[in-house]
């Protein structure tokens, strides 16, 4: 499956893109057990949920660690340093991993709840 993601490149200029993980097949639940797709994210080493009232903005910043952002409920934006601009929305997926260069703004345009959710790293 494919998630958006924002990534850095050699220039420090942030960017969209694309994290590509690989699924698989898999029964789900008690028989007759339906077929679905798993894709699997990778060790994870915490989970915060965070709300913020429409109109919040977070101002150009670097992603701690890499972090795969869920949006709970609302809508959000996510303008890179290269000026692109992306709005999601409940139920959709970010993952963030501009650990350097210039960062990424979000904004609130609703209120909004966002869990983030770490990612292991090697």
């Amino acid at each position: 499956m494919k998630f958006p993601m924002i990534h850095v490149d050699e220039r420090g200029e942030t960017h969209f893109g694309v994290q590509d993980i690989q699924d698989r097949e898999l029964a789900v639940g008690p028989p007759p057990n339906p077929m679905g797709q798993l894709s699997d994210f990778g060790a994870v080493t915490n989970m915060c949920v965070i709300s913020f009232p429409a109109g919040t903005e977070a101002p150009a910043h670097n992603a701690p660690q890499p972090y795969v952002v869920i949006v709970l409920s609302g809508e959000g934006e996510v303008v890179t340093s290269d000026g692109e601009a992306r709005r999601f929305h409940t139920g959709e997926v970010l993952f963030c991993n501009d650990l350097t260069g210039k960062g990424h703004v979000t904004r609130a345009i609703t209120d909004l709840t966002l869990a983030f959710v770490n990612r292991a790293t090697s």
